[in-house]
This record gives structure tokens, sequence and C-alpha cells, in this order.
């Protein structure tokens, strides 16, 4: 049977699950006790829970918290997979909640990268959804019967998906759980991202207890490991990890238990493989920012990933989400009421939000009515009233002053001495409306007209402060160099890059907004640099730096010596310059003859040797020479 609290399976007789310890003596065993595997029993619970619409062909697949069949789907006639929840996890709230929670999830994804989900529901104790079935086998399956992959085949693969993270990422999504079990191939060889069992909206509702990780330890980021709040570049550093693996055959930090991996993902540098070819190392260039071990230091979105396998600026593909907060139109948001739905996050209304007046057939609201009524028409009276007196007014002072009609407004002005012209004027028999016309003139006479304000514009500009620029680094703001520390750039991403020789290169993406300076800290990491003057050195030639084929000697170093006593053999460090000439050498193991000494350098200014060679061309390099007597 199975523990009901954490899913492992114990034996029929066991009184406490050894994983947790819960007691289990008041369990109700899930599985067969006459010996019968659980598995039989299990599909075909599900195959008969299921069978008016889907017909259960075969297990795919199980894993911690799910199990995956694969179906024909009977009324379209096609082939499904159905992901259903194991029986012994169906006690568990929380593990159905990350169940549903999955098919919810994915279920708003809609991508050609993303494994799309058909159908949610729940048959008796049967807890399901169904997707689309894939054909393919799993990236995992891949670089175990392959190894390492070639550098175009992971170009591809990371760019699809790269692509459907940045999609979820968009929508507040974020997975938590990327590795080569989680990416599929489809039958014409595309990447699929599946099971978002552990991912997690913006917006959702906390699964996992206080600074409690989930993951799988192999992919956590730093982050992850440490139980903190994570985004979009947790799934890149994860991403990054599974990169690595596809170029090199293995994962880069591995250990005896969860904390021994998890500590290496946050503490140890990433280890540098053995790379041979120019595409491989500059592959590998994508994984260092990938892996950063601080986020600001990766690709900030998966976007800027997708953008610099592609050799575009990242301006061209985040210029939507470049927009800051003011460039965007003012919009009015209604207050949500209470005990309503939130709006989403990131989302705007695209209906009316003024309330809409409602018919009131019960004629309740008929005195409310009545008053609004009442109230329009003294509004409508004042109206009246007030071009009946600019008439009067026009009248006066045509037919009484001699003057012309229009009046002319530029002898007007706007201040209060010229507002109250009317009271200087000669005024006949008062009339209604000639009382209006004084009431109206003393009510514009009594507002206050303030003095002219002048509101500076917001600048079009915005800046960015370099801070920190270490000696001799070179610094560019989307790709332009920089030699000051504060410089004006446009509002929207820029992209700072620093670089230094014998520095990782620096490179950060950050939002300015207009009027806005914002201050970014150079912090560059030296990188251990490879020893070519030192053949004992334990960087020596890493990495093929030095040289990719080795120095020889054209005749092997064999001394004849006469006397029946043969010396110990000797051991040499010989420097040789590009044409194969000896610069200059140093014994190891000294030879206890002096005629054997003697006889050797004879032999090194005398004999022929084939320099060590880079890309084709000779080079001077070390090479490790033993001497013997015969």
């Amino acid at each position: 049977m199975y523990c009901s609290r954490c899913g492992t399976e114990v034996a029929n007789q066991a009184k406490f699950c050894p994983s947790c310890g819960l007691d289990l003596s008041t369990s109700t065993p899930l599985a067969p006790t006459d010996g019968e595997r659980s598995e039989v029993s299990e599909i075909d619970l599900v195959r008969d829970a299921l069978k008016n619409e889907y017909e259960i062909i075969s297990e795919l697949g199980r894993g911690g918290m799910a199990i995956v069949f694969h179906a024909r789907e009977k009324h379209l006639d096609r082939e499904v997979a159905v992901k259903t929840l194991p029986f012994s996890l169906a006690f568990d709230k929380e593990f159905v909640e990350r169940f549903q929670r999955e098919a919810r999830t994915a279920a708003k994804l809609e991508h050609p990268y993303i494994i799309p989900i058909y159908r949610v529901g729940k048959s008796g104790r049967v807890i399901y959804f169904v997707m689309k079935y894939l054909r393919g086998s799993s990236l995992s399956e891949v670089v175990q019967r392959r190894g390492a992959l070639p550098p175009e085949e992971i170009r591809s693969f990371l760019k699809q998906t790269a692509g459907a993270l940045g999609y979820a990422h968009q929508n507040g999504i974020v997975h938590r759980d990327i590795k080569p079990d989680n990416i599929m191939f489809d039958e014409i060889g595309h990447a699929i991202l599946t099971d978002f069992g552990i991912a997690k909206a913006a917006t959702g509702t906390r699964l996992t207890g206080t600074g409690m990780s989930i993951g799988t330890p192999h992919y956590m980021s730093p982050e992850q490991a440490r139980a903190q709040p994570l985004d979009g570049r947790s799934d890149i550093y994860s991403l990054g990890v599974v990169t690595y693996q596809c170029l090199t055959g293995h994962v880069p930090y591995d250990g005896e238990d969860a904390f021994a991996i998890g500590y290496k993902h946050i503490m140890e540098e990433l280890p540098v493989p053995e790379l041979t070819t120019p595409d491989q190392r500059a592959l590998f260039e994508v994984v260092n920012v990938m892996m950063a071990k601080d986020p600001t230091h990766r690709f900030q979105t998966a976007n800027e990933l997708v953008a610099r396998l592609e050799g575009r600026p990242t301006a061209e593909i985040d210029a939507s989400a470049a927009r800051t907060v003011s460039d965007l139109p003012t919009t009015i948001m209604p207050s949500p009421a209470r005990g309503s739905a939130a709006l989403p996050a990131g989302s705007l209304p695209t209906t009316p939000t003024t309330p809409i007046p409602m018919a009131d057939p019960t004629g309740k609201h008929e005195p409310q009515r009545a008053k609004e009524r009442k109230r329009g028409s003294v509004l409508v009276g004042m109206f009246l009233i007030l071009i009946l007196g600019g008439g009067g007014a026009g009248g006066f002072w045509y037919f009484f002053m001699g003057a012309t009609w229009p009046p002319d407004f530029s002898q007007i002005g706007l201040n209060r001495t010229s507002a109250v012209v009317a009271d200087s004027l000669p005024v006949a028999d008062s009339t209604p409306v000639d009382t209006a016309l004084a009431d109206t003139a003393a009510a514009v006479d009594s507002v206050p007209v303030p003095d002219s304000v002048v509101v500076p514009p917001l600048p079009t500009t915005g800046w960015v402060a370099i801070e920190g620029r270490p000696s001799g680094a070179e610094v560019a703001i989307n790709g332009s160099p920089v030699n000051q520390d504060v410089v004006e750039v446009s509002p929207g991403a820029q992209r700072v890059v620093a670089q230094r020789s014998g520095y990782r290169p620096f490179d950060v993406t950050i939002q300015v907004a207009r009027g806005d300076t914002v201050p970014v800290t150079i912090a560059m990491e030296r990188i251990p640099q490879p020893q070519c003057s030192n053949p004992e050195a334990a960087r020596y030639n890493m990495n093929n730096f030095c040289f990719d084929t080795a120095a020889s000697a054209n005749q092997a170093c064999v001394i004849p010596l006469q006397g029946a006593d043969k010396p110990q053999p000797a051991q040499l460090w010989v420097s040789l310059e590009d044409d194969g000439s000896v610069a200059t050498f140093r014994f190891t193991q000294r030879p206890t003859n002096p005629r054997f000494g003697a006889a050797i350098q004879r032999y090194l200014r005398s004999g022929t040797f084939t320099p060590a060679s880079k890309g084709g061309q000779p080079v001077a390099s070390w090479l490790r020479l033993t001497c013997r007597a015969r």
C-alpha cells in the first residue's frame, strides 16, 4: 500500500511510514493484499471510471504525484494522454489542490511549445486531466541515449523552450521544475514544455510551507535552494543547468543528498568543462550567464535569452515590454465592490465601467425620479435665463451704447478689474433679465482667478549612473560604448554590458523611466586564467588554451653509456620555440651520473623537435621528456 501523507510505498504489514512516520495502523490499505500488483489495480480502476469516453491503452509512466496513461478518446477517435492522481494521495488535500492547479495553470497557456490541456474532470475516485499525446521521447531519454548533443540541436530546443517560458512568465506563471524529464519532443522534433505540477502564478495560493524548497535538486536555482521567493529568472537558471547537461552529458553539480547539491548550487563556481569547438565555447558563454548565482546577472527575461541565441539586440524583442508607466495612457479603473472578484494583475477593463441605470418595474424609486426631473427643470430654466440675459446684454450694448457687435474681445482682459466692467455701465430700469445678468456678473466676479501656473514638462529621457567602474573595463549601453559615469538614455529597457580582459562579462538589463536616474554598480568576477608559462601549474593549457596539439620529439631520448652502471632515467621540461628549437630546460628528476647529464644536453642541442600548434599554427610550448641510458 501507499502512505496517505507522503505517497511512499510501504509493506502491507508496516505500522509506520518509513519516510514520514505516519501511523498506518488506522489506514485502509490501498492495494490488494494477495500479492496482486497495485499498478494493475490502478489501471483497472481508471479504465472502469473513464470507460464511457476513453479507452485506456497502457501506462506511460508515473512520478511522485501522478500516473500518465496512453488512451484513445472515443468520440473524436484520437490518441490522448490521461494524467491521474494516484489513489494513495487522494486523501491529501494539498496534493489534490496541486494536481488540479497544474491542470488549471497549463490550460491557461496557449502556446505551440506548451503541452495543451483538453479536459479536466473527476469520475468517482479518479481525479484526472486529458492532454495531448506526444509520440516523441523526453530530453532526458535523448541525453541518456546519446550523451552530449551538438550545439546546433541544443540551440534549437533551447529557443523553443525559452519562448514557451517567456510566454508563461508574461502571464505571471513560474514553472519552478524545469528539467529534461519535463521537456518532450513531438513527432516532428519540436520541444514541448510539460508538467506544471509545482508551477506558481504570481497571484496564486502558496502551496508550500515557509522555508520549504520544492523542485528537483540537480536543477534548482540558488534562490530556490534557499526557499526564497522566485520569479522567471529561476526558470532561466534551471534551463541553464539543462543546457549544461546537454552540452557535456552530465549535470554541473552532484552530491550525496539534496542538501549537498543545493549547497553547491549556492556556493560553488560553475565547473568549466572541456570544450573543443568554438560553437561549444560560445554556447557555454550563454550558459554562464543563465547560471549566474545572482539573478540580476542572468538574462532578465526569457526573451533576452532568445534574442542572444538568435544574435539580435534585446531591444528588438523586448520593445513592447520596455514601455514605462509614464508612457501608458491614463485609464480609470473601477474599485472592486466588496466581495467581488479582483481583476487579474495587469488586466484592463474592455467594457464601460460607468454603471447603466436599470429599469425599476416596482416603482419604488419614483420619488427619487421626481426629484431628478425637478432638478432638471431648474437647470433648464437657469440655462434659458442665461441665454436671454446674454441676448439682452448684446442688445443693450448695440442699441444704447452705439458699439459694434460682436464686441472686440481683445480689449477685455481676464483679470478681476475687467471682469466687473458691467458695474460701470449706465443701467436702465431694472428688469428680471437685467437682474439675472447682474447676478451672473457678480457670481463671475466672486470666483477667484488663480495666477498663471507653469507646469514643467516631463523630461523625454532618463539617465543611467555607472558606479564602481573597474579600471580598464569597457562599458556599453545597448551596444554603444560610454565613457561618462552618467549617461542620458531613452526611456525603456537598457542593457548595460562591461568587458575587461581576464574577467567574466558583466551583463544586466534595467528599466529606465522618463526623468529617472537608475544607478548600476558594475561588479566583475575574475576568470581563472589558463597557464602557458608554467607547465607544472594546475591550469596549464586548461581547455586547450595554449595549444591544440602538443609538441613532440622526433627521436627518443635514449643515451648510450659505456660501463655496467646504468643510471636511473632522468625527467625534464623542455621549452620549445615555435620553430622547434630548444629555448631552455629544467630537470624534475636530475641524473645521478654526470656523464649522463652531459649526454642529455648534447641530445637537446642536436635533436629535432616538432613544435606545438594552435589552430594549425606553430606556437611555443613546454615538452615533458624522459631520457634513459642504455
